[in-house]
């Protein structure tokens, strides 16, 4: 019997095809937070594919300069700043998750101790 896969060992399983495919979903910021982490994982642990992002970013924020937006920015640090800013929303939504989970347990054990209070009082 094969063992199980663990979150972590799953999450780094994306091929280069399929980062390939959310190039232009990511420039476009259209990526749920479950895919933007995979991406995110993928692009920094793939050269070749942190390559082909860069090309299409390039090319991106190089036509919205000719639109007069960006104008004079440095392409590669556009590009870093988009990277950060995508990993800072993905380790915000994890920790916002984190807390709210830990503010439901403390609510239950506060409610459980507070009917166990009220038992014992009887």
């Amino acid at each position: 019997m094969a063992a199980q896969e663990s979150f972590w060992e799953r999450r780094s399983l994306m091929t280069c095809k399929e980062a390939e495919q959310m190039v232009m979903p990511y420039i476009n910021d259209e990526l749920t937070d479950k895919e933007l982490e995979a991406f995110l994982d993928h692009v920094y642990s793939c050269k070749s594919c942190y390559e082909e992002l860069e090309i299409y970013y390039t090319l991106y924020a190089g036509l919205a300069q000719l639109d007069g937006e960006n104008e004079g920015q440095d392409m590669h640090n556009l590009l870093q700043e988009a990277l950060y800013a995508s990993d800072q929303r993905v380790r915000g939504r994890k920790l916002f998750n984190i807390y709210y989970v830990f503010s439901q347990v403390l609510a239950m054990a506060a409610l459980t101790a507070m009917i166990v209070t009220e038992i014992l009082k009887l």
